[in-house]
């Protein structure tokens, strides 16, 4: 399986990343508050776009292409309401308080959201 991805400024390491490994990097998805595997996946699915050829993402000779900004502003959403609840010392004593949490994932999905875009596509 050969990857394409369609940003100039991205190095070989992150060549060789699925779009499911690369969005894990862009979302520190295994950092409290966690996203999981199928958190992921419904993710990606969201975001799917046309592919290179105009082929949508139902289309059977479609080239999975994703927007990765797109899902990695959705996926830091999804932290942002996880964190929502909380607004104590955590842990006590410590002065981390986690209403800091939500707003550090607002932030970042900002910060991606801003950037949408640049894709990545399947060969």
């Amino acid at each position: 399986m050969v990857f394409s991805i369609h940003d100039s400024r991205l190095t070989i390491h992150e060549i060789m990343e699925t779009p499911k490994e690369k969005l894990k990097r862009m979302t520190a998805w295994d950092a409290e508050p966690t996203l999981s595997e199928d958190d992921l996946d419904g993710i990606l699915a969201v975001v799917a776009m046309e592919d290179g050829d105009g082929l949508a993402p139902d289309d059977l000779d479609w080239t999975p292409t994703y927007d990765l900004n797109a899902a990695a502003a959705a996926a830091w959403l999804v932290k942002a309401a996880r964190a929502s609840p909380l607004t104590e010392v955590d842990p006590p004593e410590s002065g981390i308080f986690t209403s800091k949490v939500f707003d550090n994932c607002r932030a970042m999905a900002r910060i991606y959201s801003a950037k949408r875009n640049a894709n990545v596509s399947i060969r």
